[in-house]
């Protein structure tokens, strides 16, 4: 289901943009979806990526926030799977597109700031666990799911590699930065948020809903022709991933 808020008055251009990306629990209860939405609501980021977007985590979202996102297109679905950019500029295209070689669902925007373009992919990689086959062990699942992410990262680069404008990717890319995936988006030339100036970063999983500390950087701003800095990982929220927030600048 497509879920789309129209309509409202378009914000004034500016800049430096604020962006997020942020999984927020496919299983997050009211409580846990109520104090994610307080992050995103202090956090207020121009662009904002959701990923494990329920339909609970969708309709209070628009109960609470569509009148400050009036350009937003959500997919909501039970299970891991949903996913949604929210916008305070326009939306002139929004469109789900089906991952290779694995179907999982990303989402692409093209976002208007005043007189610039900016293409938007929110995306959601391979989880390490995720069973292949019903023999497999943990150790087993994990070294074709690694393998897989890598193939999912090319052909995510391949998708981008005619893209001559701003573009901004982000979202739960399910490995640090040493993983396939992530080394192909370095490798064409996609920077790391991280690497910004005035950035505050570290590992983003599990989350404010464990009792145990985050361990890993799974979750990761990337862009290509923009300028990131001020990245941060916000450690609170009622989700089992602490989002992150960058703040980005076009080209002059």
């Amino acid at each position: 289901m497509l879920i789309a808020v129209v309509g409202g008055a378009v914000p004034e251009p500016r800049e430096p943009l604020r962006v997020m990306t942020y999984n927020v629990l496919y299983s997050a209860s009211e409580e846990e979806v109520g104090r994610s939405l307080d992050v995103i609501e202090q956090e207020a980021p121009d662009i904002l990526c959701l990923r494990e977007l329920t339909p609970r985590f969708a309709n209070a979202f628009r109960k609470r926030l569509g009148a400050k996102y009036p350009h937003t297109r959500l997919l909501p679905r039970k299970g891991t799977w949903g996913m949604g950019i929210a916008s305070k500029y326009p939306v002139t295209r929004a469109e789900p597109f089906a991952q290779k070689p694995h179907r999982m669902p990303g989402l692409e925007a093209e976002v208007r700031v005043g007189r610039r373009g900016l293409k938007v992919a929110c995306v959601h990689l391979m989880a390490p666990g995720a069973l292949h086959a019903k023999d497999d062990d943990l150790f087993q699942s994990m070294a074709k799911n690694a393998v897989l992410r890598g193939k999912q990262g090319e052909a995510l680069v391949r998708r981008y590699a005619k893209e001559k404008g701003p573009l901004l990717l982000l979202g739960d890319m399910n490995e640090e930065r040493s993983g396939e995936a992530m080394k192909a988006f370095a490798a064409a030339g996609f920077d790391h948020a991280c690497d910004g100036l005035e950035a505050k970063c570290g590992a983003t999983w599990p989350g404010a809903t464990s009792m145990l500390p985050a361990v890993v950087e799974i979750d990761h701003i990337l862009a290509r022709r923009l300028t990131l800095s001020d990245a941060k990982v916000l450690r609170t929220g009622g989700s089992d991933h602490y989002p992150v927030r960058a703040v980005l600048a076009f080209p002059p």
